[in-house]
């Protein structure tokens, strides 16, 4: 996979150098071993028995929000389908489903060991995120119940095996945004490339290794992670991302009459400065930065909150040493750090004159006292005796 990788920050350069890309059959083992581990976990949470049951209580009684995938609604059983209908949330449906599953077991309809190896395939049918908000709820431990000790181990060989496949498609992922940034020029590349691994996360807790190649399945899934982070964040004013689509859909088909038009530009309307009017309103009458808040406008009551904190500070402030003072100030802007420093300056400046006339009248107190001054004399050349000429000229013969 050769592509400029100059679009992004060295950061982000630094990310992909570090993890290379994975073979496709590296990619699909990795996929296989990965839904062994969830269907283990699954079982695991299934032995226990009392987690899901704790969240479908927290559903019924509304300290859980239901959550649902708008094309999920239909999809009441994932048996010979694609691991891409696997549900990303609890719904009403699953939860009847559970209660009379649970009711039948209390009947004597069902035995244990089939009420839990249903279990096992209810769980599986969802996300590994789900997978794991259920076993969250395995702890705290029942009263007299004793730890299992095998749920931790197969949710950790999950993640591993999820994390594997997340670090070798990261180059997959940059491949995507380089495509896909000339569509979204006005959106910084690494921003594209976060929006992106949430795509491939999804990718990968949905993908099925007996489908197909994993390439093939995650570009789009990342495709629609990109297209839709740049939709929430494209305007100004939020505008849902369905209103969004079904505006494009419409200007491309060209099926649209004129009052449709009317009515699509006001739905989106097209302005381009904090000055312009908006569309329906003449003269200035209300524009776009009248309706916009503005988060530098200070609120009464934060202001109010603001000033008794920094208050409270201050006299906390004052009770210390000044230096301690100033670090305090210049580390967490409280106070007023520039006259603190002042302050210690015009200290320090007063402590060193002090210093320097202190030295000074010592140098002149033992200045008036007369010099001794010692005279060393210099020690007397040693003579050594001299030899005659003839005589060393006879020693040397």
């Amino acid at each position: 996979m050769m592509f400029s990788t100059g679009y992004f920050s060295d950061g982000t350069k630094r990310l992909l150098q570090r993890h290379p890309a994975l073979p496709s059959a590296t990619t699909r083992e990795l996929a296989a071993a990965f839904t062994l581990a969830q269907a283990e976990a699954c079982r695991q949470l299934a032995a226990l028995s009392y987690p899901l049951e704790r969240i479908v209580l927290e559903l019924q009684s509304g300290h859980l929000d239901y959550f649902r995938e708008g094309s999920d609604r239909d999809r009441k059983r994932s048996l010979g389908k694609k691991a891409s209908y696997r549900f990303a949330g609890f719904a009403p449906s699953h939860v009847e489903e559970f209660s009379q599953r649970r009711g039948e077991c209390a009947a004597g309809i069902l035995s244990a060991a089939d009420f839990s190896a249903w279990q096992a395939e209810f769980l599986f049918r969802f996300t590994f995120e789900m997978i794991e908000q259920v076993a969250r709820r395995a702890y705290p431990l029942p009263s007299g119940r004793p730890a299992d000790a095998g749920l931790e181990p197969a949710l950790a060989a999950a993640r591993r095996l999820r994390d594997q496949m997340l670090d070798g498609n990261l180059l997959l992922v940059a491949k995507v945004v380089v495509s896909r940034a000339r569509f979204h020029c006005g959106t910084l590349c690494d921003e594209l490339f976060a929006a992106g691994i949430d795509g491939l996360m999804i990718s990968i807790n949905r993908y099925d290794p007996a489908v197909g190649h994993f390439s093939t399945y995650a570009m789009p899934w990342i495709k629609m992670a990109i297209d839709r982070y740049v939709a929430k964040t494209r305007h100004v004013i939020r505008i849902p991302i369905g209103m969004q689509e079904k505006v494009r859909r419409q200007r491309r088909t060209g099926e649209n009459d004129a009052g449709q038009a009317e009515a699509l530009a006001l739905l989106i309307p097209e302005v381009q400065s904090l000055e312009e009017p908006l569309p329906g309103f003449a003269d200035q009458e209300l524009r776009l930065q009248d309706v916009v808040a503005d988060p530098h406008t200070a609120r009464p009551l934060e202001a109010a909150e603001h000033a008794d904190i920094a208050r409270i500070l201050q006299d906390r402030l004052s009770q210390l040493e000044p230096i301690k003072q100033f670090i305090i100030a210049m580390r967490n802007d409280i106070g007023d750090a520039a006259q603190l420093g002042a302050q210690l300056f015009r200290e320090e400046a007063a402590l060193s004159l002090a210093r320097g006339r202190a030295i000074a009248a010592g140098a002149l107190k033992s200045g008036d006292r007369p010099a001794r001054i010692r005279r060393v004399e210099a020690a007397l050349p040693v003579r050594l005796p001299l030899v005659e000429a003839n005589e060393s000229l006879a020693v040397a013969v």
